[in-house]
């Protein structure tokens, strides 16, 4: 679109005097936000333009740096999920070591219920701390896994855009 655009402007005469499209335009900055590296003839480019002024076809490469970015963080998910999940495991077994407590007071209720009494339901309270405890640490382990699959499901073509300029930004 841009040749056809510079040659309608050719044809007009529509440049400020000295200017012509035939003659190559000033090329952006490499850490414009709207600028990519060319693979074929390594000059930076607008993003608009569908071809590099060397003919390279941009939009394809541009394509396959958003599904890099994207198998990465699938990637990325995938080896934090496992992480997690290995972290976890110790924690499933402490909940599991609390089911004797959580037992007694209905042992007792079931097989000696002229005994019962509130201090038999003394026994939940370790049980209850346990819980708890390993609640907090499960949800404070899990937050950057939620973090990631938030973001995992809500990534744009925009999004990726934006990731690109702020590690433009930070060479």
């Amino acid at each position: 679109m841009s040749r056809s655009v510079d040659r309608f402007l050719d044809e007009q005469e529509l440049f400020p005097s000295g200017h012509s499209a035939s003659r190559e335009a000033d090329r952006p900055n490499a850490h414009n936000v709207n600028a990519m590296q060319c693979a074929a003839c390594n000059q930076s480019e607008y993003l608009s333009r569908d071809y590099c002024r060397c003919g390279h076809y941009l939009r394809g490469q541009l394509e396959d740096e958003y599904l890099t970015w994207e198998k990465g963080l699938q990637a990325n998910h995938k080896s934090m999920l496992e992480v997690i999940e290995r972290k976890m495991k110790p924690m499933r077994y402490l909940i599991a070591t609390t089911i004797p407590f959580m037992l007694v007071p209905l042992a007792q209720l079931t097989f000696w219920p002229d005994n019962f009494s509130i201090g038999s339901f003394l026994y939940w309270a370790p049980a209850m701390m346990v819980a708890g405890a390993s609640a907090v640490i499960e949800r404070f382990l899990k937050r950057p896994l939620v973090l990631s699959t938030f973001r995992l499901e809500n990534y744009t073509f925009q999004s990726f855009l934006e990731e690109r300029r702020y590690s433009l930004n930070e060479v």
